[in-house]
């Protein structure tokens, strides 16, 4: 009997350690740390990516999605003439995908701005995101605003640098 209750006592308590963050996507909405991982298994702490004293374009998406394919080089555009000013972040999910796929799809048309994919589906669900494309403008450790729907370069660029 002691084993038994000695073994729920470990299972409430890892269940109470493996508690996810999460976050309300909506303004002012404090953003909890999280880890992302880019397409080569290294991570990185999110707070080392989007708090540094720049506004972020923070882009959850999947690489089969349509709107996400021709929000993507809209992304591109704007990372090449701006990344020195704002950061830009773009996560691609596991959601009926592969890295494999995610990588092929990089590679194959050749964008440059940093890619990360979320592996276990944890940044989906600390962002609560319920369809692709999810972008988010992000102050400090704060979302400014959420965005329905593709973006373009110009919304971008009038959102982010005013």
């Amino acid at each position: 009997m002691k084993k038994i209750i000695f073994l729920l006592m470990m299972i409430i308590f890892a269940l109470g350690c493996s508690k996810e963050v999460s976050v309300k996507p909506e303004p002012n909405a404090k953003i909890p740390d999280f880890k992302l991982q880019d397409l080569e298994g290294k991570k990185y702490e999110s707070s080392k990516l989007i708090n540094n004293g720049k506004k972020t374009l923070f882009v959850m998406a999947a690489e089969w999605c349509p709107h996400c394919k021709s929000e993507a080089p809209e992304i591109q555009r704007f990372y090449d003439e701006y990344k020195d000013k704002v950061n830009v972040v773009v996560v691609y999910s596991n959601v009926n995908s592969s890295l494999d796929e995610v990588k092929n799809y990089i590679k194959n048309n050749e964008y440059t701005f940093p890619v990360y994919y979320d592996k276990d589906g944890e940044t989906l669900r600390t962002f609560q995101v319920q369809a692709f494309p999810f972008n988010l403008k992000i102050d400090g450790n704060k979302i400014a605003e959420v965005y329905k729907g593709e973006l373009d370069y110009d919304l971008i660029v009038s959102e982010f640098l005013k």
